[in-house]
């Protein structure tokens, strides 16, 4: 099987990081973070009129990285260098003056994000939060990441998370919004409110685990041809159904059986939707 990428942990110190608007307040200790969070220092100064955040700072392939964000989209991305890039944008909708209910306009803003690393070379990004007049901006993020990394606290209230080429460990809350992880490999455990999940968990070894729960939403997992595992899925008021045999027959609106020989355990639930789970082509 040829994979996209390579699972092997890289270790490296940290080095200095670039990032942050100037207009940033930089805190030692921000209320309610672990006292060894601390604000990555700003080195550079804004384009004026900007709408875009933009930095790359340096982060060792391994590494921690979380991120918060109450509104919009989020796509994380593996590539092959030991940095860090986060784009965001933000925009907001604007009742348009002596219009009617509705009219409205989508104006772009320039977007809040606090970047903060740990002295261990952990990295959180987040949104701070909203205390202007009006509605809270959707804040949109594009972020790059060594292929090797763990993604932990990724926590989301409204908005779309799409994770691609990274392997290691991934938790992940989504309070209304859609999940989408392609070429992964390790660990997962994401629980979403309103919102489906598609995962594609490659090249699973003993110790991984993929959970996934959604109250409301469908659940797809794809796997490999060659893929062993122990599967528990309920699909509560929905239906259960595999290209891989379980055992058991289907569909069904609860499952408990293994994909060949066995392996990891792989857990799936939702309280109103459909789980599937998907033979991929083999790579």
């Amino acid at each position: 099987m040829t994979k996209t990428i390579q699972r092997s942990l890289g270790a490296a110190a940290i080095l200095a990081l670039p990032a942050l608007l100037a207009s940033c307040i930089l805190l030692e200790n921000p209320a309610g973070d672990d006292p060894g969070w601390r604000t990555v220092p700003d080195r550079g100064t804004p384009r004026p009129g900007a709408t875009e955040f933009r930095r790359t700072v340096d982060f060792a392939a391994g590494a921690t990285l979380s991120l918060e964000n109450d509104y919009g989209d989020v796509s994380i991305t593996g590539w092959d260098r030991d940095q860090v890039e986060v784009v965001a944008r933000a925009a907001t909708v604007e009742r348009q003056a002596n219009a009617s209910a509705r009219q409205y306009r989508i104006r772009k803003v320039t977007p809040e994000v606090e970047i903060l690393e740990t002295a261990s070379g952990g990295l959180l990004i987040r949104t701070p939060t909203f205390e202007g007049a009006g509605e809270a901006p959707a804040i949109d993020f594009e972020i790059k990441a060594p292929n090797s990394l763990v993604l932990t606290g990724l926590k989301m209230s409204e908005g779309g998370l799409t994770i691609a080429d990274v392997y290691g460990r991934i938790e992940a809350s989504i309070d209304q919004g859609d999940l989408s992880i392609s070429n992964f490999s390790g660990t997962l455990r994401a629980t979403l409110g309103i919102g489906s999940a598609d995962v594609e968990a490659l090249d699973l070894r003993e110790g991984d685990e993929i959970a996934v729960t959604t109250r409301r939403g469908d659940v797809f997992l794809r796997l490999e041809p060659n893929t062993g595992a122990i599967v528990e899925a309920d699909a509560g008021r929905g239906q259960v159904t595999s290209d891989f045999d379980l055992g058991a027959r289907l569909p069904a609106p609860t499952v408990k059986g293994w994909i060949g020989q066995g392996g990891p355990s792989i857990i799936l639930r939702t309280s109103e939707g459909r789980i599937r789970i998907i033979r991929t082509a083999a790579r």
